[in-house]
């Protein structure tokens, strides 16, 4: 535990006037703007536990709410606090859910399909503010983004309801490409048959797809009310879709909010710490923000949904799973 706040520090070290300058904006803020934009925060991060539950339902794991909303908080401590820190949510995620009892390949392929469910509502959410603030940059970009994200999902899924046309395909395709690798043909092929064999498993129903394309969504869509609620808190005008002056718009709120998220991907500092608050503050600005209101608006929206939800996972984490012994190395075993 001392190990981990150590490493906290040490890489929040140089930014501790980002807590303070983030805490006086709190101070300031309306009391129930921060109220909402927490609640929202929270509602999110229980929209993200909710697409875990249904498609490991659809494997047929059983996990409780509770649980699963604590692996959530806990993924987003690590997550936010280390660069690059995705990477060890994931093992967190990977290994927990192992415990549960998923198979290797029902993590990946949970893996995989929510990621790419949440990139597509992000790239939607993009090209739909864009196209209410009638702006054009990006635009083909966010709908390639789209498009290939639909079709990963669609690949996802019909593989988990054709296990045995994957098997096929992979004994057709894999033994010419091991020719091109110069490899014996069957190298590796029964070892990948048996894998794409375990997705016999899952057993996702339409139903169950559409639910978790919807909780998928509401991530996003409660992830932006956070951001919502903190302009409202610092300049107490509620952002419509009509702009109002020196205010900005719903779609400029949610426009402001998924440039940060494509910024943030690249996550060169804990929590994306500076190029975020930047792409955020720069956005706002542009759809109609004075640059004073739209640095404290996200500061507060940082405070409340980076520090507060971070310190809150690690507390979740701290006392769920330190007691267990959850480690990276336990993962890595999990996965040979």
């Amino acid at each position: 535990m001392l190990t981990i706040l150590a490493m906290v520090v040490f890489f929040l070290r140089g930014r501790l006037s980002f807590l303070s300058e983030g805490i006086a904006e709190v101070r300031k803020a309306d009391g129930w703007g921060v109220t909402l934009a927490l609640c929202a925060s929270l509602a999110s991060l229980a929209a993200m536990a909710e697409v875990m539950r249904i498609l490991l339902r659809a494997g047929k794991v059983r996990t409780r709410r509770r649980d699963v909303n604590a692996l959530v908080l806990s993924a987003n401590a690590w997550s936010t606090s280390f660069p690059g820190g995705q990477a060890l949510a994931t093992v967190l995620q990977f290994q927990t859910m192992r415990r549960w009892g998923a198979s290797p390949i029902l993590c990946s392929w949970h893996i995989v399909l929510s990621g790419a469910l949440a990139t597509v509502w992000l790239a939607a959410l993009g090209v739909i503010a864009i196209l209410f603030l009638g702006a054009s940059f990006s635009l083909w970009s966010l709908v390639g983004t789209v498009a290939v994200m639909l079709l990963l999902s669609w690949l996802v899924y019909w593989a988990a309801h054709n296990p045995h046309k994957l098997a096929e395909l992979i004994r057709t395709v894999l033994p010419k490409l091991n020719r091109l690798r110069r490899k014996p043909p069957q190298y590796q092929v029964d070892e990948a048959v048996e894998q794409v064999n375990q997705l016999q498993a899952v057993n996702m129903t339409t139903g169950q797809f559409l639910l978790a394309a919807v909780w998928s969504l509401m991530n996003w869509i409660l992830d932006i009310l956070t951001l919502w609620a903190c302009v409202w808190a610092v300049t107490g005008i509620t952002p419509t879709f009509h702009s109002d002056p020196n205010n900005t718009t719903v779609a400029g709120v949610a426009l402001a909010f998924v440039t940060s998220k494509i910024v943030g991907t690249i996550q060169a500092t804990p929590g994306g710490l500076g190029p975020v608050e930047a792409a955020l503050t720069g956005t706002l600005v542009a759809v109609g923000m004075t640059v004073v209101e739209a640095f404290g608006s996200v500061f507060v929206y940082r405070m409340v949904s980076f520090v507060m939800i971070t310190l809150l996972g690690w507390v979740v984490y701290f006392f769920t799973y330190t007691r267990k012994g959850l480690s990276a190395r336990d993962a890595t075993q999990t996965t040979t």
